[in-house]
This record gives C-alpha cells, sequence and structure tokens, in this order.
C-alpha cells in the first residue's frame, strides 16, 4: 500500500520536472521577475504557519507559529506587489503611450482584508456551533483540499505566463489569486481553533510586506530579494523546531525525525546565509570575499559534523540537546558559507538560496504532510537550481568554485599589477564626445551594476531616444550577469522605459559589435574584459564576454581604472579604440545630453 511519505516523494518529482520545462522557457529578460514571483509563491509556507499559530498545540508552539506567519505573510504580499511593479514597465516601442492596465496591484494589499473578513465569520461559525455541523459533514477537509487543487494549478499556470512579457502579468495575477485560493482553504483546516495570532500576524506581515513592495527602488531588488529568502528560511526553521518540540514527547519516528531535521538545517543555513548576502548587496558588508586560512576545511567539517548529528538523531530522536546543537551549527554554517564569497558571485548565490528556500518549504511539506507546499517548494527549488547553473555557465565557473573559491579576492601582486600601466589610456570630455555622435549610424550601450549604483538608467533612456531621434539606431546588450542578480539590468532599462525588444542577450548582440560605430559601456567591467579571450593567466579566462573590443570605437563611462568584483584589471581600457569619460556615469550622461542638445 503506497504511504504518505512515497505520495508525496512522487508528487515532489513530478514537480520538479514540470517546473523544470515550464521554467526553462522564461526568457533571460524575466529572470528577476522570475526570482522575484518564485521568492512570492514560497511564501506558501504560509500555509504551514497557519496552522501552527492557530491550532493551540502549546504555547511555544503558537509563538513560533505566530512569527511564521508574519515572515510568510510579508514574502507573499511584497513580493507580488514588487514583481507586478516589475512586469508593467516591460512594454514594446508599439506600447509606449497605451493603457495595459489588467489590475491595480494596489488590489493586492486587500488580501489580508478578505482574509481578515474570512477569519471574522470563521470566528461567527465557531461560536456558533455551525463548524462542528460543518466538520461532522466533511465540508472542511473537501473545502481544503479542492482549495489547494485550484491554487497549485494557478501557480503552474503563473509561472508558465512568465514565458512572454505580454502574458506576464496576467500569469502573475493567477499565481497571487491561487495563493489568496491556498490561504483560504486553510483556514478551513480542522485543527484551526484559534484566529487572534493568525489575524495579528497577517496584518503585520502585509503591512510590512506592502511598504516593501511598493516603496523599495529597482537598484534594490537584489538585497529585497535576500531578505525575502532569509525571512522565508526562517519561518521553515521556526515550523520544524515547534514540530519537533511537539513530538519529541511521544516519539518521533526515523522518516518524521529525517524530514524535520532537513527542515531546520536548509532553513536555518539559509536564513542566515541570506542575510549575509543581503548585507553584502546592500554594502553593510565588504563585497570583496573575507577569507582566512583553513577556511574550506572548517566549513566542510562544520558540514559534515551537521550531517553526521542528523543522522544519530535520526536513531535517536529523543536527544534533544543534539537537535538544538544542529540548529545552531546550521545558522552558522550559512554564515561562514556566504561571508567568502564575493560580490561578484553574488548573482549565483541569490540564485542558490532561492533554490535552498524552496527545498526548506518542501521538507516543511513533508514534515505537515501538506501536498500544496511540497509542490511549490519544488517549483521554487527547481528555479533556483536552473538559474544557478546559467549563471555559473555565463561565467565559466563551477558551482564549488563559487562556494569554495573566494573568487574576487585582490592581492597585493593583483593591486601591484593593475597599477603598472599597459599602454597609454585616452580620456574624453562630453563636448569632444559629441563631435563623435555627429558621423555615427550604430550604437550599443553596455550597461553594468555601475549604472544602477550611479541611478543612471534614465540618463541611458534619454541619451538614447535623443540618438534616436538623429536617426542612429541604438541596441542595448545584456550579459547574464551583469549586476548582482540575474535580469537585473533588463528590470532598470525597463524602469526608465525603453522598450524590451531594444534589449540583447550576449549571444544576440555578439555578431552586431563589429559593425557598431560606437560601443558605450555604463558602469560595466568583467562582462567587457578582454582578458577573458586573451590571457590564458587571467582568473577571468574562459568566461564569455560582450565583445565590445571588435566595435569600431569604446567609449566607457566610470568613476576611475579600478578594477571590478572580479579583482581584475580591465584590458578594455588600454584598447587604442577606448577613450575613458571618467566621472559618475549619471552626471556623465547629464553633461553628454546637454551638450548633443546644444
Amino acid at each position: 500500500m503506497t504511504t504518505e511519505l512515497e505520495i508525496g516523494l512522487y508528487i515532489f518529482i513530478l514537480a520538479g520536472f514540470l517546473g523544470y520545462h515550464v521554467i526553462t522557457r522564461v526568457p533571460p529578460l524575466l529572470h528577476t521577475p522570475l526570482m522575484s514571483a518564485t521568492n512570492a509563491i514560497s511564501g506558501i509556507s504560509l500555509i504551514g504557519s497557519l496552522v501552527v499559530a492557530g491550532a493551540n498545540y502549546s504555547r511555544l508552539s503558537t509563538v513560533l507559529g505566530f512569527i511564521a506567519v508574519t515572515c510568510s505573510s510579508t514574502n507573499v504580499v511584497g513580493g507580488f506587489l514588487i514583481t507586478d511593479r516589475m512586469l508593467k514597465m516591460f512594454k514594446k516601442r508599439e506600447e509606449f503611450g497605451t493603457q495595459h492596465r489588467l489590475f491595480n496591484p494596489k488590489l493586492l494589499l486587500a488580501f489580508p482584508v478578505v482574509v481578515v473578513l474570512f477569519l471574522v465569520l470563521m470566528h461567527w461559525f465557531r461560536r456558533s456551533g455551525t463548524d462542528t455541523q460543518l466538520s461532522g459533514a466533511g465540508l472542511s477537509v473537501t473545502a481544503l483540499r479542492y482549495f489547494y487543487i485550484l491554487s497549485a494549478v494557478l501557480f503552474i499556470l503563473g509561472l508558465k505566463g512568465l514565458s512572454s512579457p505580454k502574458y506576464a502579468r496576467r500569469g502573475m495575477f493567477l499565481a497571487a489569486f491561487g495563493m489568496l485560493m491556498a490561504i483560504v482553504g486553510t483556514l478551513f483546516h480542522p485543527e484551526i481553533v484559534n484566529y487572534r495570532w493568525i489575524t495579528i500576524g497577517l496584518t503585520i506581515g502585509s503591512i510590512v510586506g506592502g511598504s516593501m513592495g511598493l516603496r523599495i527602488p529597482m537598484t534594490a531588488v537584489p538585497q529585497r530579494t535576500a531578505l525575502s529568502h532569509s525571512l522565508g528560511a526562517l519561518a521553515a526553521s521556526l515550523i520544524g523546531i515547534s514540530e519537533y518540540v511537539r513530538h519529541a514527547a511521544v516519539g518521533l519516528d526515523s522518516v518524521k525525525m529525517t524530514t524535520i531535521g532537513l527542515e531546520v538545517i536548509i532553513g536555518s543555513l539559509t536564513f542566515t546565509g541570506s542575510l549575509m548576502a543581503a548585507g553584502k548587496l546592500q554594502g553593510l558588508l565588504p563585497g570583496s570575499p573575507i577569507t582566512y586560512r583553513g577556511q574550506n576545511v572548517l566549513n566542510i567539517t562544520l558540514l559534515t559534523t551537521v550531517v553526521g548529528t542528523l543522522i544519530y538523531l535520526i536513531f535517536m530522536p529523543s536527544t534533544s540537546t543534539l537537535f538544538f546543537v544542529i540548529v545552531g551549527l546550521a545558522l552558522l554554517f550559512g554564515f561562514l558559507l556566504v561571508i567568502p564569497i564575493g560580490a561578484a558571485d553574488m548573482p549565483v548565490v541569490i540564485a542558490l538560496l532561492n533554490s535552498y528556500g524552496g527545498l526548506a518549504d518542501a521538507s516543511m511539506g513533508f514534515v505537515l504532510m501538506n501536498k500544496i507546499q511540497i509542490i511549490t517548494g519544488s517549483l521554487d527549488g527547481t528555479s533556483g537550481f536552473l538559474l544557478s547553473l546559467l549563471m555559473c555557465r555565463a561565467m565559466n565557473r563551477s558551482a564549488m568554485n563559487v562556494l569554495f573559491g573566494a573568487f574576487g579576492k585582490v592581492g597585493k601582486e593583483q593591486v601591484g599589477a593593475a597599477a603598472e600601466a599597459r599602454g597609454t589610456v585616452r580620456s574624453i570630455t562630453p563636448e569632444e564626445l559629441t563631435v563623435l555622435f555627429d558621423s555615427v549610424r550604430s550604437v550599443i550601450i553596455v550597461p553594468g551594476y555601475g549604472m544602477a549604483v550611479a541611478q543612471a538608467q534614465q540618463g541611458v533612456s534619454e541619451l538614447a531616444k535623443l540618438l534616436s531621434t538623429r536617426g542612429i539606431d541604438v541596441k542595448y546588450a545584456i550579459h547574464p550577469v551583469a549586476g548582482r542578480m540575474p535580469g537585473h539590468m533588463n528590470v532598470l532599462l525597463a524602469e526608465a522605459n525603453i522598450p524590451y525588444d531594444q534589449l540583447y542577450t550576449m549571444e544576440q548582440i555578439n555578431p552586431y559589435f563589429p559593425e557598431a560605430d560606437i560601443a558605450l559601456v555604463v558602469g560595466a567591467n568583467d562582462v567587457t574584459n578582454p582578458a577573458a579571450k586573451n590571457n590564458k593567466s587571467s582568473p577571468l579566462y574562459g568566461m564569455p564576454i560582450l565583445e565590445v573590443d571588435r566595435a569600431k570605437s569604446i567609449i566607457v563611462l566610470k568613476r576611475s581604472l579600478r578594477p571590478g568584483f572580479a579583482g581584475v584589471d580591465n584590458e578594455l581600457y588600454y584598447d587604442p579604440k577606448c577613450m575613458m569619460l571618467f566621472g559618475d556615469a549619471k552626471e556623465s550622461l547629464n553633461q553628454l545630453f546637454a551638450a548633443l542638445k546644444s
């Protein structure tokens, strides 16, 4: 006879295969909205949190469930709001000036209102005794089952909508509606007897998540995503702790102990790892790798200790002291795992943390035997894993090298080499640059994270519009790892009202560089370094790059000649065809725009 565990494993595997086929059809243009969307969907941990917070298992379980409800609802509301903000910006040239208002994203804030009203209704049913009659009739269990089936279908359709910018917002509306169905369905759960802490947690989480989703600028999307990963992982870890404490007294079988152990380990290391990533992205921590002697040995030893202790607990689950030791070691491991990773590898790290968060949600689904959490956790895990592989391939690096290679650590010999002139560096002023634009017919703009730091995307847009009115063909070259998260440059350019049909991937744009009169590089460094093709001794060697060195002329907007995130001097700057426009990218573009207009 098929057990619940076997059914859950079948669902997890099938959902993973389905997620693979759906997510591989999402274009690089929408990779940032994809991560934001799966992050919102990973807020499905909310439904397990609702049960623990409202079931009155114990005071500790209620407190942990309340915190988990707050964290998860923050992810749900904030995630869907900021995803809709991003998707609303993606338009073709002919779509500008027309209204495509599928729905007002602020209506998503009605989620908590609808749920709270439903909670009041459920409370009235219970007070009046009607709920007993409904439960006796099996209506609660039946409603719960069909709500979950409907929400699972809507989640998959929502992710499928991301295969095209045209249908992406509609897909996210379906996914958001699916989340509402899952939440409302969970409120029918027969074990929920108290809605007070559920209501408070949903209200707080919705206010915090709504504020984040509506106010955070697009330049801060990577750190917001990392912070959301940490909140979702914390919710999963807290529910795992609650379930262990609740069941340890009556005895835990090996299967239950395995799933709880995986949930708290993955959730705990993802929580601290995501906090470290958010700190690096926000500039609160150094962007360069923080390393020390024997670091990799210590990390591997720590991970081995965690796994070994879990195996012991599977056979001796009543040893509660060891369980909390595992939680502490997993928190420490997440911290130590991310601090030696440099800012250049943040796109891979963000994607991996997304995958870990999905696995934590799936583990929670196995602990609570909740099928919808297993499905969404598998979808989220597949999404993050695929994106991390794509980012590694774009850098010609392995995941092991990213996690343990301390890539981007600048040694004294590298600093000394960077200081030695490899040739003549030519500079140019905005006024001199206007003369070049008088005789060109084709310009390729190459944005990088420096553009995001300077918030120069609006200046890029204005310059491109002015060039287009002069009959100059303008294209944009987007490298997969330009920025701090997959697809981040696409979002920033879309925010500046740049049509997405002008944005080209690396494979699409490279054949156009020899025909371009000017390649205008705005803040991109490592992804344009010719050393990746020509210098076998360079750490970048073998990484696919944007071949800007093949353009007829190269203009680089940069503050100085300092190396990029990889800590490698850019040989492009010494190319005889290259001229440097030094200064803040936003100010330089404003000066260039003014000079062109005059």
